[in-house]
């Protein structure tokens, strides 16, 4: 059952750009390589197309003391076994990611002008049908154990230049009041700016990262600011209604982080409306 607060803040424009929902979970002892196309040969008519990429990291939310221990860095040897899989829909807004101890789904923008359809609406709906297949696959191919360590919600926006700014001092006007003038009125605005940081949940639930940074887009080479939000953390057991649940309070505080770091002249271009 979906627990999430109705009255969260909504937008009629928000600017997002790309939205994921995953799950970490232990290695899959028994997973190979050949697992992967066993299971795009079962999505392919969804998903026709695949890409093959490096593994994502493990980001386990730390604690206390552990907090500040940084993790080891590891260099692999090549292994097809450990790499992550992308499958790819028609049009390729939507995709699946998987690798040996990782499930995502993801929906993106392409040519940069979709409409993001809805985290209650279309995602959750999606993850739940998607994650139920994986598992059943998983499971009948006694491929390992599926023990969850943590899930995220990854929401990615773009502030694109001619949209609430020009100049880039400019864009800084969309947030909430980090920056300010220096002590001594000495420097000018800032000509680019690239920050990080994060907030802790209570009861050790996770935590919500954000970061913005000043960039030029690939695709067509236009300014913008990329304004991103994570929620990861652990959920209460492997059960789907519990992974549901984290993954609902995981929206909630992406959601109301957004809204709380950004600035009402920003809610108004996005068309604020609760």
């Amino acid at each position: 059952m979906n627990t999430r607060p109705v009255a969260l803040p909504e937008f009629d424009a928000p600017p997002v750009s790309e939205v994921a929902l995953a799950v970490e979970f232990s290695p899959l002892e028994n997973w190979r390589s050949t697992h992967a196309g066993l299971y795009w040969s079962l999505i392919s008519n969804t998903y026709p197309q695949s890409e093959t990429q490096p593994p994502l990291p493990s980001q386990i939310e730390k604690y206390g003391e552990d907090f500040w221990v940084q993790p080891a860095v590891r260099v692999e040897f090549v292994n097809p076994d450990v790499s992550r899989f992308w499958f790819i829909a028609d049009p390729p807004t939507k995709l699946i990611q998987i690798q040996r101890d990782r499930f995502v789904i993801n929906w993106r923008q392409v040519k940069g002008d979709e409409t993001y359809p809805r985290y209650s609406k279309e995602m959750r709906p999606r993850f739940e049908r998607e994650w139920n297949e994986f598992k059943t696959f998983v499971s009948e191919r006694k491929i390992g154990t599926v023990a969850v360590q943590q899930c995220e919600v990854t929401y990615r926006n773009e502030l694109l230049q001619g949209k609430g700014w020009n100049a880039f001092s400019e864009s800084l006007a969309l947030f909430a009041p980090w920056w300010k003038d220096g002590t001594d009125g000495f420097l000018p605005r800032p000509e680019s700016l690239s920050v990080a940081g994060s907030f802790r949940m209570p009861g050790e639930h996770g935590r919500l990262h954000f970061s913005a940074q000043h960039v030029r887009r690939p695709a067509d080479q236009r300014e913008a600011v990329q304004f991103q939000l994570v929620a990861r953390g652990k959920p209460a057991s492997d059960s789907n209604a519990d992974i549901l649940n984290w993954l609902d309070m995981g929206h909630e505080w992406v959601v109301r982080g957004f809204a709380d770091l950004t600035s009402e002249q920003a809610h108004q271009l996005w068309k604020r409306k609760s």
